[in-house]
């Protein structure tokens, strides 16, 4: 990535001209590390988003060895994956107009909905990937979260290999440290393209939490902490580490969740700290969603009786879209004017990656690595001090999500610095002193078994799922599916209602889902519907069956939503709102189903089969020269698979899809592109050109390896073959049939191209059946063990993305 003819700069300056500010040591000192460490220990508010995103560019741009394509960066915490995403494209941006680097590495924000599945197209190019644990680590479990099931294996597939993780502030990740380190463990036993290390960045995690069965003692070295030079009282640092805020009780305690009362006071004392502090910013973090709404009614009711327009009023929490989550993140971000007379109230989403500062700081009681965190949003540059921080106690029965044992501890350190100063180097200094190691317990650790299961997408028997809930936030009761509202039909939306943008999801606990839903039915006032795959359409959601990941689709009149445009604030989610809900306005592709092809019907030119894969052998050959190494044992396999990946097209049941997208088409001809954008019917339910292909290249003596990624470069049929439900049959009995192709149906003769020909013949169905040399399952299994999940994942996604690149620039350039 280095401009050619130029020599790289070193990192100092490589930072100043993304940032236009110097680095603080300890970032040089990770940057330019000969391997990167595994755990980088530095307290809040010392730059750590920085440290690993410009610390990975430059690695990567100065061409240092075994540094790793993408990036995938991983927050806790929702509501502000937006805001490093938006610093990372501001230094990238930078970098590029200051010519340090020679092209725009994309930035990518993976929290589902349809604008996220188009990263995955050029596996060969340099990428930032920018998401919460539940997204990414879903993901990386082949279970990703708002996003189709056939769309798994390939973010699975991009995840493990050749990338960089980083996990910031996993201490408030819960069993998604436990399912971290285990990930990292396992691809290093199981093997991947090119490296993928994994960095750890917390002020209070300890080393012991990452020691999980396949990951003990893997730790290159010690963990990359800030040293004397990094609080030198001449450097910069040393002002942030050294922060004037004190602590104090706020005076009042909470016992009743939601309570109104309770609430009033805790408003009335808020106000009063405010108003000491003059013209200036309040944060108030609140343990719960439901008690920071009602403490922000209670502040907009007294500011209503008072008659006043002031302080300004903004409540922040995870249960916004997207579209509405950008607007809070602005005012976050906003200083200066407007942040005088202003109050913030949050919940626990500000403990990680919010770079706001306030001068008064009230917070719940939280375990002590929360409050930490918290306290770090108080006079965060040591410009806005004096700082004062308040806490809330909190009764037992009023510790959820957090146990009473982790408060209690809370409680008696905070006891212990009553009056005294809290500035990030006071509390290393008291961490030190207090001997303090936090315990960790690791309740669901993902195995090998575990993830070899996960590896077979296809649902069982039942048409269930592995729930990957435990792997990813353990027992947290606010695991969440995620909703979006549309204007639909009385009778529920139709097969063609597109599918869900990212601006419109909003992530909802499983439970308060349930609730909602029970309500709409026991009320007769609607239901909620999901995407049902199998029989294409939107079927209503029985609120027993809600699990997390689901994506649910309101009809807009039901409400759950509060958002006042004007006013530029709300409560966000809301299930006692019954008020319609305004959707938010785009456009989208219809949801994938089983049988669907969405590429081969997207409008533009027609084309035959030879065209096409023309086409997809020329893309092959661009990513794997980009490549190059990484994956060069494998390069004649890859070709085959583009060469004979669409042969099963010739099969009459897809011509018959062609035909009746395009009645205008030559019979004479076997297409592969329509040239018409609309939903693809074959002339069979659920029928695979895919399985087709494989079974194709079987007959052909190609190699096992070249079958299978023929087979699976749609998602649909990788380990196992089967008969989905509602298939049509074959006349006659006891024929093997499966994904809409029969024993012994006839494909055609069809021309490849550079002398590569399918003669007509019979196509035998007979791998499906389990046992023997030719069974596919055992072969696939035997793939599987030889290679490793990651790996052959991996080249699932290459012939796969190569496909998709080709019919895009066949529709862009009609």
């Amino acid at each position: 990535m280095v401009v050619e003819g130029e020599s790289m700069p070193d990192f100092a300056k490589f930072f100043r001209e993304a940032t236009d500010n110097d680095p603080y040591p300890f970032q040089e000192r990770f940057a330019e590390a000969d391997s990167l460490p595994h755990l980088l220990r530095t307290p809040t508010g010392a730059g750590k988003t920085a440290t690993a995103i410009l610390g990975w560019l430059w690695r990567l741009a100065s061409n240092k060895e075994d540094t790793p394509r993408r990036l995938v960066y991983c927050l806790p915490m929702r509501v502000l994956v937006e805001q490093s995403a938006r610093e990372a494209k501001k230094w990238i941006r930078n970098l590029l107009e200051r010519k340090a680097v020679e092209e725009m590495v994309p930035v990518h924000i993976l929290m589902g909905g349809a604008e996220a599945e188009d990263w995955h197209l050029c596996p060969e190019k340099p990428a930032v990937l920018i998401g919460t644990q539940d997204m990414l680590l879903s993901r990386a479990l082949n279970r990703g979260y708002g996003t189709g099931r056939f769309h798994w294996p390939i973010e699975f597939g991009l995840l493990n290999n050749d990338c960089l993780w980083v996990f910031d502030e996993p201490q408030l990740m819960g069993s998604g440290v436990s399912t971290s380190a285990q990930l990292a463990g396992l691809r290093a036993a199981l093997g991947t393209f090119g490296t993928c290390p994994s960095v750890w960045m917390s002020a209070t995690l300890e080393p012991c939490w990452l020691e999980t069965v396949d990951f003990r003692g893997k730790f290159p070295g010690e963990p990359h902490e800030l040293d004397k030079e990094d609080y030198d009282p001449t450097r910069p640092l040393h002002k942030r580490m050294t922060a004037a805020k004190t602590l104090a009780p706020l005076g009042v305690s909470l016992t009743k969740e939601g309570d109104d009362k309770e609430a009033r006071k805790v408003a009335e004392q808020i106000l009063a700290k405010h108003r000491e502090a003059r013209d200036t910013q309040t944060l108030v973090v609140l343990n719960t969603i439901k008690r920071a709404q009602k403490v922000y009614e209670a502040l907009l009711d007294i500011r209503k009786k008072s008659k006043s327009a002031s302080p300004q009023l903004v409540l922040v929490h995870s249960r916004f879209r997207p579209r509405e989550r950008e607007t809070l993140n602005e005012q976050l971000q906003q200083g200066g004017a407007a942040a005088r007379d202003r109050i913030l109230v949050a919940t626990q989403v500000v403990e990680a990656g919010v770079d706001a500062s306030s001068r008064t700081l009230i917070t719940e009681l939280a375990p002590w690595a929360s409050m930490v965190q918290r306290m770090g949003r108080c006079n965060r540059t040591g410009d806005d001090g004096p700082g004062r921080v308040f806490w809330i106690d909190l009764d037992e029965k009023q510790s959820l999500p957090y146990s009473a044992a982790d408060l209690a501890f809370a409680r008696d350190q905070l006891k212990k610095l009553d009056g005294e100063s809290v500035s990030p180097k006071a509390l290393e200094d008291f961490k030190a002193k207090e001997k303090i190691e936090l315990p960790f317990e690791h309740k669901h650790v993902l195995r090998r078994r575990d993830l070899l299961d996960l590896f077979d997408t296809a649902p069982d028997l039942s048409g269930n799922d592995i729930d990957i809930q435990r792997f990813v936030r353990g027992d947290d009761p606010d695991t969440d599916v995620q909703v979006f509202w549309r204007d639909v039909p009385d009778n529920g939306p139709t097969p063609q209602e597109p599918t869900p943008r990212r601006a419109e999801l909003c992530s909802v606990p499983v439970g308060s889902v349930r609730d909602f839903l029970e309500s709409l039915a026991a009320k007769k006032r609607g239901a909620g519907y999901v995407w049902d795959h199998l029989d294409e359409e939107w079927a209503r959601l029985d609120p027993k069956r809600v699990r997390p990941g689901l994506t649910i689709l309101l009809p807009a009149p039901v409400g759950g939503y509060d958002w006042d445009e004007e006013a530029r604030s709300g409560k966000g989610w809301d299930a006692g709102n019954p008020k319609r809900v305004i959707p938010v306005a785009g456009e989208s592709r219809p949801e994938e189903a089983a049988g669907s092809d969405p590429n081969s019907a997207r409008g533009g030119q027609a084309l035959t089969v030879t065209c096409h894969t023309a086409n997809v052998c020329r893309e092959i050959d661009v990513m794997l020269m980009a490549l190059g190494a990484l994956v060069s044992s494998w390069t004649d396999h890859l070709k085959k698979a583009a060469r004979w990946h669409d042969v099963g097209k010739a099969h009459d049941a897809f011509q018959h899809g062609m035909r009746r997208a395009n009645p205008e088409l030559d019979r004479a001809q076997l297409w592969a592109k329509s040239g018409k954008h609309t939903r693809l019917y074959h002339g069979r339910k659920h029928f695979r050109h895919e399985l087709a292909s494989a079974l194709a290249g079987l007959q052909m003596e190609l190699p096992f390896e070249v079958a299978y990624l023929l087979a699976s470069h749609h998602g649909r049929a990788r380990l196992t073959i089967r008969a989905l439900p509602g298939e049509d049959e074959p006349p006659e009995p006891d024929t093997p049939f499966a994904l809409g192709v029969h024993h012994g149906d006839t494909l055609p003769t069809v021309e490849l191209g550079e002398g590569h020909t399918w003669r007509a013949g019979k196509l035998d169905l007979t791998p499906m059946r389990l046992g023997g040399e030719r069974s596919w399952t055992a072969n696939a299994m035997k793939l599987l063990t030889e290679l490793g999940p990651f790996k052959l994942a991996y080249l699932e996604v290459l012939l796969r993305a190569a496909d998709v690149r080709a019919s895009t620039k066949e529709a862009d350039h009609a």
